[in-house]
């Protein structure tokens, strides 16, 4: 198992207040970084928020209700094959939608492209993917994973999962795709060619929980591990071509006991290996930080370098989804209607303190950073 060495500079978190809703949750950039859409589920309304080119910073935002407020607008993703929409899911109304956000005009509504009916047993997709002329869901209601033709509906397959299937990536090495599971912390191994599926379970002695679940740029699956309402373990895995795992645990001081639910790698530079963001969550434990984690790799992605831990201005916040993008890291806050956005730039006055300093002593975090909102808010 890799282990951290030494610990590298934390940068400035601000906080952008968005409109109020029980549950915020995924986030996706558009028009080419310059407009970041989220959604919430509680309202079934999709966010507009322009952002500044030059600085990253949150200027305006719209909130509009896609569908009707009770469809459960959830899952977000990029289209390769519909260049410039989005695919968004409707958990409560079992229909995934391709969305033209009408990036033209912060203000206008959203236009729904698409929309696909998922036929039984699918029910309450969470989820969504696009790999080539398919969409994969994870069906969180039903517990299945499902791939359906976006150009031919009735062309699909769906697959049994255990409770409850959350993400679903595709290993690019082996063509398989894979789908975390939390309530029963597996993971599970899909076929699509012979159709048949296999559950891997997690060792306990190193964690529960599996959450979120991506393609890495190395061509493998990477996953986090969550914990249990006591805390977490800072674990997380990389799925290798023949289905074995690597895994990785934070030990620097925040990072040992953080409940992790999301991951993202940074795409945006041209050095290899890639960095991750790791994201700390208190969703499911009051005991664990919400917080940004930076891990950067040696070559081949065989041990951890560097780590920096980014504590949120809001604790209990139930940080949710974590997006990389040129000017600085976004990440949404579930339960507070907020968008996070660690700044590429610190601001001049921002307060730093690493991990052996006298305030992580006296108050247990080893990073504080600054609070900004929008005056007046976001409307």
């Amino acid at each position: 198992m890799s282990t951290d060495a030494k610990q590298i500079a934390p940068k400035t978190i601000i906080e952008y207040p968005l409109p109020a809703a029980r549950e915020t949750h995924e986030l996706v950039a558009v028009d080419e970084q310059r407009t970041i859409l989220i959604s919430q589920q509680s309202d079934s309304t999709l966010i507009k928020v322009a952002l500044n080119p030059e600085s990253g910073v949150a200027q305006t935002a719209a909130r509009f209700v896609i569908k009707h407020a009770r469809a459960g607008l959830h899952g977000l993703r990029n289209s390769a094959a519909y260049p410039g929409k989005v695919w968004g899911s409707l958990q409560f109304d079992s229909e995934l939608l391709l969305i033209d956000p009408v990036v033209s005009d912060v203000n206008a509504p959203p236009k729904i492209e698409k929309c696909i009916p998922l036929p039984a047993p699918a029910r309450g997709p969470h989820v969504v993917i696009e790999d080539g002329d398919d969409v994969w869901t994870t069906l969180k209601d039903s517990h299945h994973v499902m791939r359906i033709n976006h150009r031919d509906p009735e062309d699909y397959a769906i697959y049994k999962s255990a409770r409850n299937p959350i993400f679903v990536a595709k290993h690019a090495h082996s063509g398989k795709f894979y789908a975390s599971q939390d309530q029963s912390s597996k993971i599970l191994r899909i076929n699509p060619k012979s159709g048949k599926t296999k559950q891997i379970d997690i060792p306990a002695e190193l964690g529960k929980t599996p959450v979120g679940l991506i393609a890495g740029p190395d061509g493998n699956v990477w996953f986090v591990l969550l914990g249990t309402s006591t805390g977490g373990t800072g674990v997380f895995g990389r799925i290798l071509k023949k289905g074995e795992i690597q895994w990785f645990q934070l030990k620097n001081n925040l990072g040992k006991q953080a409940a992790l639910l999301h991951l993202a790698f940074d795409d945006c530079s041209d050095t290899a290996p890639a960095k991750l963001w790791l994201l700390a969550s208190s969703i499911i434990s009051p005991n664990t930080l919400d917080a940004l984690i930076e891990v950067r790799f040696n070559q081949d992605y065989q041990a951890i370098d560097t780590i920096s831990t980014h504590v949120f201005p809001t604790q209990l916040n139930k940080a949710h989804r974590v997006l990389p993008l040129r000017k600085g890291v976004y990440a949404t806050e579930l339960a507070t209607s907020i968008l996070a956005h660690l700044a590429s730039s610190p601001t001049e006055n921002s307060k730093r303190y690493d991990e052996t300093s006298d305030y992580y002593a006296e108050f247990g975090l080893g990073v504080v950073v600054e609070e900004i909102h929008f005056d007046p808010p976001i409307k």
